[in-house]
């Protein structure tokens, strides 16, 4: 798949209010399903696209495709953020 997209796993999260919880703990929450679900090493990820539908929460920061790798141990050559 040399020079190739491919987005080879999901993951997934809770939905909806649930108190206690910041969107970036969601945002890592499902790049370590998603790197599970691909059944890969965490240094195989190679880029990272973060979609924010909405802008952060009062008193959070804003979650960006390099906090979520920083945060993950991951050294992707390719980041991108859709904010819509």
């Amino acid at each position: 798949m040399k020079d190739k997209y491919a987005i080879v796993g999901v993951g997934y999260t809770p939905q909806g209010k649930l108190p206690g919880r910041s969107s970036l703990s969601f945002h890592l929450e499902a790049g370590v399903n998603a790197i599970q679900d691909a059944g890969i090493d965490p240094k195989e990820v190679d880029g990272i696209i973060c979609y924010r539908h909405f802008p952060p929460a009062s008193g959070e920061k804003d979650v960006t495709p390099y906090l979520v790798a920083q945060h993950l141990g991951l050294k992707p050559t390719y980041l991108a953020q859709d904010a819509n």
